[in-house]
């Protein structure tokens, strides 16, 4: 599977690109997974990992195409 993350995503934003896999006729835990998550913040540090969605597609072309597609 390829995976890619898009980065400073909200959780609203991340249900309307699942939902566009889904129309193009995807099928989800066949052709892709995917996971939300909320940023994390590191009380010792400057270090914080942003809200994001991750995707993994079965298809690396499909990957590369969505990657592309959702590039800011």
């Amino acid at each position: 599977m390829t995976s890619i993350e898009i980065l400073h995503v909200g959780a609203v934003q991340a249900l309307e690109l699942r939902d566009q896999l889904l129309d193009a006729g995807l099928v989800q835990n066949q052709d892709f997974e995917w996971a939300y998550y909320q940023a994390e913040y590191d009380n010792f540090s400057y270090d914080v990992v942003p809200r994001h969605v991750a995707f993994r597609f079965q298809d690396a072309k499909l990957a590369t195409y969505y990657q592309l597609k959702w590039a800011q």
